[in-house]
């Protein structure tokens, strides 16, 4: 870290001089990466998730509470176990004008249904047969199977006919949300604000892409940028706070830091090293030297206070049982220290750089060896949504339904159904899923989920990093945004001028 020494004192004398003031109603808003995509059909990464939202409204939302409450449906009923109707409300249009009714929601979701579109998140509504729209304003969702964890799903972006029956459209997208996407070039995705709106909003966001963390710094301090969430390195959050300009908001999140591993290789198939390349890492300390001490440790996807979450012990640090499980598992400790070879990959982000240096460090301490193959962030992914990697991190983004374990751990939801990528297969794991799927008794379903969570824990699908924190930084001519624990960026739409 000696070189941030003289690196951000050079960032204060720069960032003296100050940019040219926008035009009042434009906010500007800096990403470590731009969307892949905006058609909600295929936004899985965050940043499409994030932008997406506010250009899209779905049927329901979920509350604070993790409880799904109306959005664009007003009510809904539940008239027999396999039929779920709603009713939209009155007077719902898209940007352009168009009238939206229920004849765009069954669309949309039929789209989704449809295996010649494809799209990723087809498999989080395997239990739903067809969607029928009824009049322009009820809409019916017949099931092939009970799906207790329908509704907080149901927060999918609705397009028009048009659009849901083509292929996927990542810049050419039509919502009904508070935005509409204006421009999409080199310099980045505008926004501009639909419908009436305070007199102090902003009226259009511009997000572009910045990957290197301390040029974002920069441009916030300069005044070029009004916003910034996340992707932020600990070694400049102190310069952050220390800016009068600048106000940062940090707490805890739902997004969940992980490491992936193939559970097919031929080192990594043995449960003995899973568990050993666990109990060689010092999370506290990575956390502490990288993160500025602000994630929580995980042992699961979901945060603790969810009500789906149960109390798994900590996954201790104690290299000495790891090297002790890996001569068990035959990979002995070679003449030059070595025992085998192994690919982390990673993105070109340079805290993910950082932790992926620190984790191979202390797997070395081992007998680990570690080649660290960083990617720009479509090609890293790519790999990683084929099943072409050994070891990764990433992170679950807004982890809320505790049907997320259905999507990575159950064996159908191998890519590219689904997003168990590293091939796990436990039929009695797939047994309490495809229960808890199916039953409306909330103590039930918590009983297993639970036994879920143990039974993951045990066979270390994943390796537990940590809750990742919410670090927001504003400008001086953005007031009242509040940081959500998903990540979500929709508190920019009732934020305001402070100029």
């Amino acid at each position: 870290m000696s070189m941030w020494r003289w690196l951000i004192p050079l960032v204060l004398m720069l960032a003296s001089c100050h940019a040219a003031p926008p035009s009042p109603g434009l906010l500007r808003v800096g990403l470590a990466q731009l969307p892949l995509t905006l058609d909600p059909r295929f936004a899985t990464d965050a940043a499409s998730v994030r932008v997406q939202e506010l250009i899209h409204r779905g049927l329901l939302r979920l509350d604070d509470t993790f409880q799904a409450e109306g959005d664009l449906a007003e009510s809904w009923q539940h008239p027999e176990p396999l039929i779920w109707q709603f009713r939209l409300r009155e007077g719902l249009h898209f940007s352009d004008g168009s009238k939206l009714t229920a004849a765009d929601v069954a669309a949309t979701y039929n789209a989704v249904l449809n295996p010649d579109l494809a799209s990723p998140l087809r498999a989080a509504f395997d239990a739903v047969q067809r969607v029928e729209a009824n009049g322009d304003r009820t809409v019916r969702f017949y099931l092939k199977r009970p799906d207790a964890s329908l509704l907080p799903r149901l927060n999918l972006g609705i397009l028009p006919v048009a659009l849901a029956g083509k292929p996927q459209q990542p810049r050419n997208t039509l919502g009904c949300g508070l935005f509409a996407l204006a421009a999409w070039n080199q310099s980045g995705l505008t926004l501009e604000r639909v419908g009436s709106y305070p007199a102090d909003s902003f009226t259009s966001i511009h997000f572009s892409a910045v990957k290197d963390p301390v040029t974002r710094v920069l441009k916030m301090a300069r005044g070029e940028l009004d916003f910034v969430e996340n992707d932020l390195p600990p070694y400049l959050l102190g310069y952050l706070r220390k800016q009068p300009s600048l106000t940062m908001q940090t707490r805890p999140s739902t997004t969940f830091s992980y490491l992936g591993i193939n559970l097919h290789d031929r080192q990594l198939k043995d449960l003995r090293v899973r568990q050993a390349l666990a109990l060689s890492l010092d999370r506290h300390q990575l956390k502490k030297a990288l993160f500025a001490d602000l994630p929580v440790l995980a042992e699961t996807m979901l945060v603790p206070a969810h009500w789906a979450a149960v109390n798994l012990p900590e996954t201790s640090f104690d290299p000495v049982k790891a090297a002790m499980l890996l001569d068990q598992a035959g990979f002995p400790l070679h003449a030059d220290g070595i025992r085998f070879s192994i690919t982390y990959r990673t993105s070109t982000d340079p805290a993910r750089l950082q932790l992926a240096t620190a984790i191979a460090a202390m797997w070395r301490r081992v007998g680990i060896d570690v080649h660290i193959e960083s990617l720009e962030w479509g090609g890293f992914y790519a790999r990683i949504k084929q099943g072409d990697f050994q070891v990764f991190s990433l992170a679950w983004v807004g982890n809320s339904d505790p049907d997320i374990y259905r999507w990575v751990l159950h064996s159908s939801m191998w890519p590219p159904k689904g997003s168990n990528r590293g091939r796990y297969a436990n039929p009695q794991v797939d047994a309490w899923l495809d229960q808890a799927s199916a039953s409306t008794d909330a103590d039930e379903r918590k009983k297993l989920y639970g036994r879920v969570e143990w039974q993951m824990y045990a066979d270390m699908v994943y390796i537990p990093l940590w809750y990742e924190p919410v670090i927001a930084v504003s400008g001086a001519r953005l007031g009242g945004f509040t940081p959500a624990a998903d990540g979500s960026l929709l508190g920019l739409a009732s934020a305001f001028r402070t100029e």
